[in-house]
């Protein structure tokens, strides 16, 4: 892996909040959207060259950047930045502490002139849609289509919106301050993560809440730590860590095929001890445990975690086999300070990237062919890690399979409705059954039994009754008498 810093003021010396790399490259360069504590989103295009390198005068590879759009709407810092994954629809979206979303949209109209300093923009990104919340928003993923957006916000609620229409499809409430949003690959789930201690999985289609985890019952084993080994008791134990965690987002994931969930912010407490890491839930498992699957240890707390797209085979060197895949993932932790890069072979980090930042990291995003990550900090830089692949071992190429999702919602069966006959008799003999049983009726009394009225239709009363066993009065003929008057 090479390591690159350009001193770049990509935002103007100010702190930088989030990073997304495009889903595809466009004439061998990459293209990048950053988003800070300032008012704009900006859009970069990079690539690396083969140069002489001054320092060791070796012929090694060189990182440029270029300019191409200052996007200005937003009144309030942005706190995140997503490129839509969708190939017929060029989409950004930005959320601002203000509670606002925009959705911006490539144009090929021609560039409007520039209305401040900066140099003119090469790229013409028009605002398409405005969704809002009611505060700060602070974390915002698509939908594997790229058309769908979800969003979380200090409002306590999760909302999802048709990106190319602005209508809000449902939201779901009651979370506390959520900070991280994650979308299902098959697009079933939606995950999400707050500072109460929660995990929660909800049905991207309704909204409706399926499951959340915050405590378990873990088994008793040995952990290995930086202070040494430490011994996890049988009991339950709540899983993260709580909102004094200085993080400004949960960023957790989905792998490539949907098969794992992997939680960052995983906090143990073991006595005088504290244990942190990652947690990862098995799909499979969703419906029938809470407990995770397995736990990667980590010195400091992780907040974010990203996987790489790329899938490997096995290593054959290495009989160990973590996840017990029948392939090989690639992911970074990331906590203040490094990135940690894991595989889903060893149950420990693989590499580490430590100390590249003054200040604490922020974001990370990995390209479409997973070459290069770029990290942010709040110091205003962004380094750009190239990633050997060859280095990692044999790229697969075959499309691997996405795994069965648990039944977590169970069909409730539809009751037999009773007829108005029945209901009437019913309600009759409630009554008969309340009044024999109320204790102001003297035990002399017997209650009357009556019979229960057929229930019909108000156009009963316009039809004459038959077989009616009372004569019918004879009607009473009237005399007439004629009366003449005489002259």
């Amino acid at each position: 892996m090479d390591h690159f810093m350009p001193i770049i003021y990509w935002h103007d010396r100010k702190g930088l909040l989030s990073v997304d790399l495009h889903h595809e490259t466009r004439n061998g360069k990459y293209r990048l959207a950053t988003a800070s504590v300032q008012k704009e989103v900006r859009v970069w295009e990079f690539e690396f060259e083969m140069g002489l390198d001054p320092k060791t005068q070796e012929n090694k590879p060189q990182l440029t950047v270029g300019f191409l759009a200052n996007l200005v709407f937003h009144n309030h810092a942005i706190n995140q930045v997503k490129f839509s994954p969708s190939k017929e629809h060029e989409l950004l979206a930005s959320g601002d502490c203000e509670g606002r979303i925009t959705i911006w949209k490539l144009s090929d109209q021609p560039v409007p002139p520039p209305q401040d300093e900066m140099p003119s923009n090469k790229e013409n990104w028009i605002r398409y849609k405005v969704l809002n919340h009611n505060s700060d928003v602070n974390a915002l993923c698509w939908d594997p289509s790229g058309t769908q957006l979800a969003s979380v916000s200090n409002d306590h609620t999760l909302a999802v919106h048709d990106a190319l229409t602005g209508k809000r499809l449902f939201v779901a409430s009651n979370f506390r301050s959520p900070n991280g949003v994650c979308w299902d690959p098959s697009g079933k789930y939606i995950a999400t993560m707050s500072p109460d201690r929660k995990m929660d999985l909800i049905d991207a289609v309704r909204g409706a809440r399926l499951k959340h985890f915050s405590s378990a019952l873990l088994p008793s084993m040995t952990i290995p730590s930086a202070n040494g080994d430490l011994h996890l008791e049988t009991k339950i134990h709540k899983l993260f860590h709580d909102d004094q965690l200085f993080s400004f987002q949960r960023a957790l994931g989905f792998s490539p095929n949907g098969e794992f969930i992997a939680a960052p912010c995983a906090h143990l407490e073991l006595g005088s001890s504290d244990l942190y890491g990652t947690y990862f839930f098995r799909r499979e498992d969703l419906g029938v445990k809470e407990a995770p699957y397995t736990f990667y240890p980590a010195p400091r707390p992780t907040f974010l975690v990203k996987f790489s797209p790329v899938t490997f085979s096995l290593l054959p060197s290495t009989k160990e086999n973590h996840l017990g895949l029948p392939y090989r993932l690639l992911w970074i932790a990331l906590n203040k300070d490094a990135i940690y890069f894991y595989d889903s072979q060893h149950s420990y980090p693989v590499a580490v990237v430590d100390n590249i930042h003054l200040n604490a990291l922020t974001d990370a995003s990995f390209s479409h062919d997973g070459r290069v990550l770029v990290v942010s900090s709040l110091e205003g830089f962004c380094s750009f890690v190239k990633i050997n692949l060859t280095q990692w071992g044999e790229v697969m190429t075959e499309i691997v399979p996405v795994c069965g999702s648990p039944n977590l919602i169970e069909e409730k069966k539809q009751k037999k409705r009773k007829s108005t006959v029945a209901v009437v008799i019913e309600k009759e003999k409630e009554k008969e059954e309340d009044a024999a049983k109320s204790p102001m009726r003297k035990p002399s009394e017997t209650p009357k039994v009556s019979t229960p009225k057929a229930a019909g239709t108000p156009l009963t009363k316009f039809f004459k009754k038959e077989n009616n066993t009372e004569s019918p009065t004879p009607p009473v003929k009237k005399r007439i008498q004629l009366v003449t008057l005489d002259n």
